[in-house]
């Protein structure tokens, strides 16, 4: 692991995590910092059961899917605690 390694996986995150937001109209920030640990828990939830399952492909997501969902979430409750505009960070 390098700072290249790092800025290359970090690069795509932003890339998905914006195209997402734009997709979604930012619906990701209306509840709040609870809502964002429901999806955070959501996607742990989802990597666990891809790790635990014995050796089938998904259906839909892949276990680097998770994972870079679990970075864009992370990166929006950032996003929500360092937001002035949002009103309750707690509750949305």
């Amino acid at each position: 692991m390098d700072r290249e390694s790092i800025k290359k996986i970090t690069d795509e995150v932003t890339t998905i995590l914006l195209k997402k937001n734009q997709d979604y109209g930012g619906a990701s920030f209306d509840l709040g910092i609870n809502g964002n640990m429901v999806h955070l828990w959501d996607k742990v939830n989802r990597l666990k059961s891809l790790i635990g399952c014995d050796k089938k492909e998904p259906n839909f997501e892949s276990i680097e899917d998770s994972l870079i969902d679990i970075i864009g979430y992370a990166i929006i409750g950032l996003h929500i605690l360092n937001d002035d505009d949002i009103k309750d960070k707690i509750y949305g």
